[in-house]
């Protein structure tokens, strides 16, 4: 008895819900050395759904390219109460794959793709996700304090968390739930590069609810039928609230007798160099002030201010910046007295 033949005996002799066998002649990606083996497909519908969950699906389609499968890829959903297919036969090597799932007007309601490696058996999980799109699950963690090395919510004294994707809307999230079960699951993202920004709130130095203690951002990428986990890490953060006056010699002037049309503002840390609005600077309107900036890191700044008429610099503090010292969870809001910065005229 073969191997094809004695793996379908033990197929109708096992007490197993189901068992599909399907021949392949993969070719493989070019391992030198390595074992046959029989890929395993099983699928869900995320988020973890089943086929019985989806009654608008018709049929699966595998793609394998280079490979050439039974029925053009083509498979039942659930064969024998079992979600998924075995394909055999397939040489050692790496093998792309996409996986789509097929309504009854033969249009792709669920997609995923991703690559398996063959050196023997293998099991492919894949979640489909809807029109190929995907999402992330995003945990989060706060620097060590007096209370604990891997503080709770509470240890870090967060009430909430507001996360933005892509620059998108700003959405409420629980502190908790960030640091168990995984994380917490992002909305539908097409395939590809995200951002991300996540502000941590609660109580600061001064007893005031509701203002930021923690910052955090960067990027991730996301890839249909593999969810990512995605862990970031906050950052203790503290404000400052800036306003300015205009001095033609010993006169002080307003806006619009200076003819300043905007302000440009830069903070430098001068920890690290960096300059908190790059090269092109934070524009401002002349007549804004207070302008609270509340997502700096702890440590010493050097405060630049431009008044600008058109293109031209008209007033400055440049020749001698400002320096003011940033404290980690003291917060500015409008209502508290902010730092005037004197700018002198230019020109």
């Amino acid at each position: 008895m073969n191997a094809r033949i004695l793996t379908a005996f033990l197929c109708l002799t096992a007490a197993s819900t189901g068992c599909i066998i399907v021949d392949g002649d993969g070719d493989g990606g070019g391992y030198p050395q390595g074992y046959e083996g029989d890929v395993t497909f099983l699928w869900t519908f995320a988020p973890n759904g089943r086929c019985v969950d989806v009654p608008d699906v018709k049929n699966i389609q595998i793609a394998i390219p280079g490979e050439s499968l039974h029925n053009n890829g083509v498979y039942a959903c659930n064969t024998a109460g079992v979600d998924g297919i075995v394909l055999h036969d397939f040489a050692p090597g790496n093998y792309p794959y996409t996986v789509r799932a097929i309504g009854y007007d033969g249009h792709t309601l669920f997609e995923g793709r991703g690559t398996f490696t063959v050196n023997g058996n293998v099991r492919v999980n894949i979640d489909l996700t809807p029109n190929g799109m995907s999402y992330a699950l995003v945990s989060w963690a706060f620097p060590p304090n007096t209370y604990s090395n891997n503080p709770s919510c509470s240890q870090a004294g967060v009430s909430y968390i507001k996360a933005q994707i892509d620059g998108g809307e700003w959405v409420t999230l629980n502190c908790a739930d960030g640091m168990s079960n995984g994380g917490v699951e992002t909305p539908w993202l097409a395939d590809g590069t995200h951002t991300i920004q996540m502000i941590a709130y609660g109580r600061d130095r001064a007893g005031r609810d509701d203002l930021p203690l923690y910052n955090t951002f960067g990027t991730f990428v996301t890839s249909a039928g593999s969810p990512r986990s995605e862990s970031y890490r906050f950052f203790e953060v503290g404000g400052m609230s800036l306003r300015w006056e205009l001095w033609d010699g010993s006169t002080r002037r307003t806006c619009s007798e200076a003819g300043v049309t905007g302000m440009v503002i830069n903070l430098k840390n001068l920890a690290t160099g960096e300059l908190v609005y790059g090269t092109e600077g934070d524009y401002q309107s002349c007549t804004g002030a207070p302008i609270l900036y509340q997502y700096l890191k702890p440590g010493r700044y050097e405060v630049y201010i431009r008044g600008m008429r058109g293109s031209s610099i008209a007033y400055s503090n440049e020749d001698l910046p400002d320096q003011l010292t940033v404290n980690a969870f003291e917060q500015k809001t409008a209502s508290d007295t902010s730092y005037t910065v004197a700018l002198v005229r230019e020109y």
